[in-house]
């Protein structure tokens, strides 16, 4: 055949003609963009394209569009990292024959190309009218496989969709697992993970498992079959009740014979757990389809999980990247040293005493430490000014919890998170900055912060003045409540104080 690959990442173009070539096809062609496409197709007669939809001059589906005017008949594949239903739909009522999702291996591609020149050869006896009773069963079964692909679409939309929404490692097993027995014919499917003792796994979710398959959560198999499971080559297996006559618990998720499949994941190539999904009474065959759905779902998941554990982890070290600057900066100056620490000390005590939720517990614990971050951005000699400020120095100074969420802004906080930093100069009486909130305005984690900072600025000592007595600061602190301060968080701050002065 003759092939067009219209695709502007100039290194898949280049593997996709290399193994198009390999199979003995009389041309293979690669253009990047719409326009040298468009006149690839006018000079030369191809017997197939595969069109990318996402092009840098123009979009693939309206490039689907002027193929259609030079060569009706011309079969076009498209080909999506970004695949959804609606364009599924689209491209296929444009008169595309196919639609691969992203990433595909080469065994799709070919598979691919032998269906495109069946259906072409097909397409070109009907045109000709050999045999219309033939064409018109053709345009039936094209419109089967057209239903058939659009809600295998579909299903792949799904779960890219569902897995794409996980934002916590707790949630992403179970709903692979959900996923698993939702988009296929399995009445249970488990997500197993290998345990520290040899050749057993342990149930860490499940779905259609009875009570006692999900109390015994330890789940042991025989050497042989554990040694077949870790090899690196395999994709599945599938199981009937014969092949698991030694392994008698899973063995009893078989309640009338059927097929039990077992999908391994592995993370960067070592083996971390498998997806198990069971097919009994009448759903006991594993369908190709649904065989290419667990695989989908298998890759995209495992993907997910790598990316959670290095996202995890770039956050974890921008956290100590961000608290070491903090230290740096409160080092310059020997009268803030270890002024954050001490503020989020405060700030975890008042809210313990508000009982506030744990989750704002630890919101304080790791934002707190970096509510003043935005004095990165201020200059030395008007934060370490031993003087006091000028109106313009003062101007520039409140600023400060702007430029702090800024830089946090790539962390992923929530906005509760996020206000610690921006609002914890906010005032109870809306005369604070930047923003000039007013009571339940202010959020309650900003409030907190406003106090402890306050509190902690005024009995540490400064180069241009001492510091106060806890007595003083105490007066100071009531003196302004329902004008700076929220009342109930001074009340909560002194009702602890004695207990954090103690320790």
């Amino acid at each position: 055949m003759r092939i067009l690959i219209v695709e502007d990442d100039m290194l898949l173009g280049e593997c996709l003609r290399d193994f198009l070539l390999d199979l003995s096809h009389e041309k293979v062609q690669v253009c990047m963009t719409a326009e040298a496409a468009q006149s690839a197709i006018r000079e030369e007669s191809f017997d197939c394209v595969f069109l990318d939809l996402r092009l840098p001059d123009i979009d693939g589906l309206e490039l689907l569009d002027r193929i259609r005017i030079i060569n009706p008949v011309l079969p076009v594949v498209m080909m999506s990292g970004y695949p959804t239903t609606e364009n599924a739909i689209e491209a296929m009522r444009k008169g595309a024959c196919d639609f691969l999702a992203k990433p595909f291996n080469f065994k799709d591609l070919a598979l691919t190309v032998e269906r495109v020149a069946r259906e072409r050869r097909l397409l070109l006896e009907n045109l000709s009218l050999q045999l219309e009773s033939r064409a018109r069963r053709h345009v039936e079964q094209l419109n089967q496989e057209l239903q058939e692909k659009v809600q295998e679409q579909t299903k792949l939309f799904d779960i890219f969709k569902e897995i794409e929404s996980i934002r916590s490692s707790e949630s992403l097993y179970h709903r692979i697992v959900s996923l698993a027995s939702r988009l296929t014919a399995a009445e249970k499917a488990g997500f197993f993970i290998l345990s520290g003792e040899t050749n057993t796994l342990m149930l860490i979710s499940d779905h259609g498992f009875s009570e006692q398959q999900q109390t015994e959560r330890i789940y042991r198999l025989q050497n042989d079959l554990m040694e077949s499971l870790r090899r690196p080559d395999l994709s599945h297996v599938l199981m009937d009740a014969e092949m698991l006559q030694s392994e008698g618990q899973f063995k009893e998720l078989l309640d009338h014979g059927g097929t039990l499949a077992c999908w391994p994941f592995r993370i960067r190539g070592q083996l971390f757990g498998f997806l198990i999904t069971c097919y009994n009474g009448k759903s006991r065959l594993l369908s190709e389809s649904d065989a290419n759905l667990l695989d989908m779902l298998v890759k995209k998941a495992v993907l997910t999980i790598e990316n959670m554990a290095l996202y995890e982890n770039l956050v974890s070290n921008f956290y100590g990247i961000l608290k070491s600057l903090v230290n740096a900066l409160e080092a310059k100056d020997p009268y803030t040293r270890h002024h954050s620490e001490r503020v989020t000390t405060y700030a975890i005590a008042i809210a313990e005493r508000l009982n506030c939720s744990a989750e704002q517990v630890e919101s304080l614990r790791t934002v707190g430490y970096l509510h003043d971050i935005g004095k990165i951005g201020i200059a030395d000699r008007i934060l370490n000014k031993p003087a006091s400020l000028t109106p313009e120095e003062y101007e520039l100074i409140k600023r400060h919890p702007i430029i702090g969420e800024s830089i946090v802004s790539e962390l992923g906080l929530h906005a509760e998170q996020r206000a610690i930093i921006r609002h914890h100069h906010e005032r109870w009486d809306g005369k604070g900055y930047p923003d000039g909130l007013a009571g339940e305005e202010v959020p309650l984690l900003a409030r907190i912060v406003a106090v402890a900072d306050a509190f902690d600025s005024m009995t540490s000592l400064r180069a241009y003045r001492a510091g106060m007595r806890d007595a003083d600061a105490i007066e100071e602190l009531r003196a302004n409540l329902g004008r700076q301060f929220d009342p109930r968080v001074v009340a909560a701050f002194l009702q602890g104080l004695p207990t954090i002065r103690r320790s």
